[in-house]
């Protein structure tokens, strides 16, 4: 009893921390390096991850910070998305009340 105890305690543990860990910082490469965690951005958000949960965390109010250009084969590359995370979750979820 007292094993399973502990190992419910630590798989709890375990669960909320990964559920309340920071998400990663913006990705990117040479010709588009990811911009400082300074306040200027966003956190890095997906409105997909959230279909009942509108974004109201501090920031979220605040653009994504992106970054895109053309390489030499015609592909154009995309990273970020300069919405905020509310205009993202509004894009997605919102919808009308027709709905």
């Amino acid at each position: 009893m007292r094993k399973m105890i502990l190992v419910v305690f630590a798989v709890t543990l375990c669960a909320s921390q990964a559920y309340c860990a920071d998400p990663e910082w913006y990705i990117g490469d040479d010709r588009c390096p990811p911009p400082k965690d300074d306040g200027r951005y966003s956190a890095p958000y997906s409105a997909k991850d959230h279909p009942r949960d509108y974004p109201n965390f501090d920031g979220a109010d605040k653009p994504g910070w992106s970054c895109s250009y053309q390489r030499n084969d015609g592909v154009i590359i995309q990273y970020g998305n300069s919405q905020t995370p509310q205009q993202q979750w509004m894009t997605l979820w919102g919808g009308s009340d027709d709905n």
